[in-house]
């Protein structure tokens, strides 16, 4: 998965999604990973190859697959540095393999994806946008930020209403931040790309690409969490539950608005992956 670089509004401060993410929303939930994923495919430091394994096309949707492949280090790797957390999720991730399948990661992922929270926490709070003792409250600091992501959200919104995807596609993991990349949309692709307005197939693709992905992984980690009832104690034992936004939580307006997609981007699940309601207007 690859996006050219458009022209296009870009995220404030140069905030990496999951940054962006957790001022946002007071704190890091599992839509964020998978954004972060995407945008470190776009930037070069890994591949997300859709597959689709014709061995198991009658175990209902069973062979569809991603194959992820670490291109750091390599040539035509990433370039640019690489946050910690960044570092600490495709450490995790490949574990010393070169390659793996989304639906091969198994319970070693658990526990870096915890280092990661851990570490977007404190950088929230190094950077003074999250208080220290008051658990997902941002600071004054934070709420000048939250402003100028409500303006880039709103940006967003437009370009996908207006369905420009060619900048959808390159802006496509703040899209998922946003709940965005299923709206306005694949389906007017399909033109040649030449008219202004009119997305390229591939462009279009691109952006659909994050959404299909997004639920890949969540539905894997839904499968590993319903193994793993020892590992934490939160409701139904779920470790998926640990990534989920606290009750009595307020976001930001309009995050997780966009109820197709059931909750991909940070909503509750349950165990084996059941994904529940959109958003967490309900908290």
């Amino acid at each position: 998965m690859n996006a050219g670089q458009v022209p296009g509004p870009r995220p404030p401060a140069n905030l990496r999604p999951a940054q962006l993410g957790i001022v946002l929303v007071g704190r890091v939930v599992f839509g964020h990973v998978s954004a972060t994923l995407v945008d470190l495919a776009q930037r070069g430091f890994l591949s997300l190859d859709e597959t689709h394994d014709d061995l198991d096309e009658t175990h209902d949707g069973a062979g569809e697959d991603w194959l992820l492949i670490d291109r750091r280090g390599g040539s035509g790797g990433g370039s640019g540095t690489l946050l910690g957390f960044e570092r600490t999720l495709l450490d995790g991730l490949f574990y010393g393999k070169p390659l793996v399948r989304l639906s091969g990661i198994g319970e070693s992922f658990v526990l870096p994806l915890s280092d990661m929270r851990k570490q977007l926490r404190r950088e929230a709070v190094r950077n003074g946008w999250l208080r220290r003792w008051s658990r997902g409250k941002r600071t004054a600091r934070g709420e000048q930020l939250l402003h100028q992501i409500q303006d880039f959200r709103r940006e967003l919104r437009a370009l996908a209403a207006a369905g420009d995807a060619a900048a959808m596609a390159a802006l496509t993991p703040y899209a998922m931040i946003f709940g965005l990349t299923r709206a306005s949309s694949v389906s007017s692709a399909g033109g040649d790309g030449g008219e202004v307005g009119t997305p390229s197939h591939e462009d279009a693709i691109a952006w659909a690409q994050g959404d299909r992905f997004a639920r890949g992984l969540t539905k894997a980690f839904g499968t590993i969490s319903s193994r793993l009832q020892f590992w934490v104690t939160y409701q139904q034992n779920d470790a998926v539950h640990a990534w989920s936004a606290p009750h009595g939580h307020q976001h930001a307006p309009g995050y997780g608005q966009q109820q197709s997609h059931g909750g991909s981007y940070g909503g509750h699940m349950g165990g084996g992956g059941h994904m529940g309601g959109g958003g967490h207007g309900g908290h």
